[in-house]
C-alpha cells in the first residue's frame, strides 16, 4: 500500500518526514491512516498530474 506521511513517523530505523511517500502492508497502512499519521497515496492521480500541461488551469478555476 502506498501512503504519504502527514507527520514525522519512525519506520524501522528511518524517520519519514511529513509529505514523504512510502510503501507498507495493507494492515499497517490502514492503521496509520486511521490514527492520522498518513493518507493514502494517489497512485492513479500520478498519471493524471503528469498528463497536465504546465501553466494551464482547468476551466472551472480562475
Amino acid at each position: 500500500m502506498k501512503l504519504t506521511t502527514t507527520r514525522p513517523i519512525l519506520m524501522g530505523k528511518d524517520v519519514l518526514v511529513e509529505g514523504q511517500e512510502f510503501d507498507t502492508t495493507e494492515q499497517h497502512g490502514r492503521e496509520l491512516v486511521a490514527r492520522g499519521y498518513a493518507q493514502p497515496g494517489d497512485e492513479a492521480g500520478d498519471d493524471k498530474e503528469s498528463a497536465k500541461k504546465p501553466g494551464r488551469k482547468p476551466k472551472d478555476e480562475k
